[in-house]
């Protein structure tokens, strides 16, 4: 006499359910958002590096590419003068300096943001007094071309070129409540710019 089957009657009854039960909770498992990035298309170049760092920063300038984690107390500075919050890591970027004197004429980042199922490459350029230089659109996945095409622009954006970074908060805010693509490419260059701000502050 079988012990486990006379004494697990219910074991009969369980399996079916048990392997439903698993088969319902693969088919329903959320799937990864990485695999929806590839239904967005290929990345559309609007504008390359060396031409968007050459309208940023200044001519004749020494321009070094450094990689670096923040300085110390420099995401409290962020967070307390801009209310941007900074994560730590180390972070790339280009430094403008006087090739005689060494001073510091500027800075840019350029990066990815995430949009939507795809993602949006930009560029920030700032100067020494903290005034945007440009920003920029360098690329973006086939599938949203519209949404920036139509709203905010390729390339160089128009409207930030020039200003302080107290009119680029204002200008944050004043977009909180537009098209996803505008509000979200203003946040971006807001936050770029705060981070280049620690770096040459």
């Amino acid at each position: 006499m079988n012990l486990n089957k006379s004494c697990n009657p219910f074991v009969y009854l369980l399996t079916p359910v048990l392997a439903t039960c698993l088969t319902l909770g693969i088919s329903f498992w959320p799937q990864n958002a990485e695999a929806h990035k590839g239904h967005a298309g290929p990345t559309v170049t609007f504008m390359k590096n060396k031409v968007a760092l050459k309208a940023m920063l200044p001519v004749g300038a020494k321009i070094v590419k450094r990689k670096q984690p923040l300085k110390d107390g420099a995401r409290e500075w962020a967070e307390k003068t801009y209310g941007v919050k900074l994560d730590e890591q180390n972070y790339s970027y280009y430094l403008a300096t006087d090739k005689k004197s060494g001073k510091v004429l500027g800075a840019a980042y350029i990066t990815r943001m995430d949009y939507r199922h795809g993602d949006l490459k930009i560029a920030v350029g700032i100067d020494e007094h903290k005034h945007l230089t440009q920003a920029v659109i360098l690329g973006i996945k086939e599938k949203y071309v519209v949404d920036y095409d139509g709203n905010v622009g390729t390339g160089l954006i128009n409207g930030y070129a020039g200003i302080s970074f107290e009119e680029l908060i204002a200008k944050v805010d004043e977009l909180a409540s537009s098209d996803k693509a505008t509000r979200e490419f203003a946040a971006a260059v807001r936050d770029a710019a705060v981070l280049l701000a620690t770096f040459i502050r």
